[in-house]
């Protein structure tokens, strides 16, 4: 659930064209998934287009935006607020109630490395009191007891369900299996991309991207060339061509795990994002019981 915006957001905010804030929505809508271009194009939402009903996403929308500066001046989060098929929480006690849920904290507002921007942001919505940089699971609980604090709930409400169910895959994968298992979860959240980029150098990546305009690849094959390299090598160099082709149409990446360096425990805490039902099916085509393509991935937040 990475925190989704433009760059140009910032770029205005910075130059006070704009006014950017923290917030989150929902679908609402009566279908279980919801796939709308439309909120990337309206909103200044630059995440995936398909939607959970009920799962809060996590956005730096503008509230506005100058016309006198800024040509697309009618995106902003006011195109979600006259929807009836979703809804905005600005609200801090719910904000942080999603991220309890979700077992999650940003990285690139909370961990090594972090946005400035972003990170800015959040903290100031959520008010919260800076604990210093997270580098492990451990460093996230001086946070956690803060947005406890704002969502009014206890710790133990909060983490006895998905203790009980980690406890449940360290004792019954081991690390191989669990790696394999996360695998093949985000190998069915994404779409294939148009080729491997690992097994390209960076100059021959960058010479097979550098095409005329109308020759250019589609933004969801580009972002889907993105996610591959960034959940495979990871390289610097790769990353940057890709995201200089993409500019504002970049779907940032949620790289919450590192297979190379997590152990069972992390593994074990990663799956319990997902419903119960997703990973007992990851762990059949794992197996070799199942086809991957019976696999419909769908998060664990209302555990």
């Amino acid at each position: 659930m990475p925190i989704s915006t433009l760059a140009s957001a910032r770029d205005f905010e910075e130059k006070d064209h704009a006014e950017v804030e923290f917030v989150g929505f929902r679908y609402v809508g009566d279908q279980s998934t919801k796939t709308d271009h439309d909120i990337r194009q309206r909103v200044g939402y630059n995440g995936p287009a398909k939607f959970q009903a009920g799962r809060v996403y996590l956005a730096l929308l503008p509230t506005y935006l100058d016309p006198n500066h800024v040509e697309n001046s009618n995106i902003g989060v006011h195109a979600l607020e006259s929807r009836n098929d979703f809804e905005v929480i600005y609200d801090a006690k719910r904000l942080a109630e999603a991220l309890l849920e979700r077992n999650y904290l940003p990285p690139e507002a909370f961990y090594e490395g972090f946005d400035r921007w972003k990170r800015q942001k959040v903290m100031e919505k959520l008010d919260l009191d800076d604990a210093g940089r997270v580098f492990e699971k451990d460093d996230e609980e001086p946070y956690r007891n803060q947005l406890r604090e704002i969502a009014g709930v206890e710790a133990d409400d909060e983490v006895s369900v998905s203790t009980q169910r980690s406890d449940e895959y360290t004792g019954r994968f081991s690390r191989s299996e669990a790696s394999e298992i996360v695998t093949v979860l985000r190998e069915a959240q994404a779409p294939a991309p148009p080729f491997d980029p690992g097994e390209h150098t960076i100059g021959e990546l960058e010479e097979e991207l550098d095409t005329d305009e109308n020759e250019k690849r589609d933004v969801d094959s580009l972002n889907a060339l993105y996610r591959a390299e960034r959940l495979g090598d990871d390289r610097t160099g790769a990353r940057d061509v890709i995201e200089d082709v993409l500019g504002d149409d970049l779907e940032p990446v949620d790289v919450e795990i590192d297979l190379e360096s997590a152990g069972l425990t992390d593994m074990a805490d990663f799956l319990t994002r997902f419903d119960p039902a997703t990973v007992e099916t990851a762990a059949d085509v794992v197996n070799g019981d199942t086809e991957i393509s019976e696999l419909e991935v769908t998060d664990g937040s209302e555990d």
